[in-house]
């Protein structure tokens, strides 16, 4: 699988279980992500990203929207 697969993969799996941890719809949480560029960050994050588990990142997105005034 080729590196965009695999990012690709990364947002729409990060995105779901956002939504879950969250208790958000799937239109609450697509504002978010796409009001705070959360799709950007993991982009930029993916090599941190793609070693960790989900639950780690999954926490460093709610750090990232806390450090922008957003709680999740």
């Amino acid at each position: 699988m080729d590196k965009e697969t695999e990012i690709t993969y990364m947002k729409v799996r990060l995105f779901r279980l956002a939504q879950k941890r969250w208790k958000m719809d799937f239109a609450h949480a697509g504002d978010i992500f796409s009001r705070y560029h959360l799709y950007d960050y993991i982009d930029d994050m993916y090599e941190e990203f793609h070693v960790q588990g989900d639950d780690v990142n999954l926490d460093e997105l709610q750090e990232y929207l806390r450090r922008q005034g957003v709680g999740v």
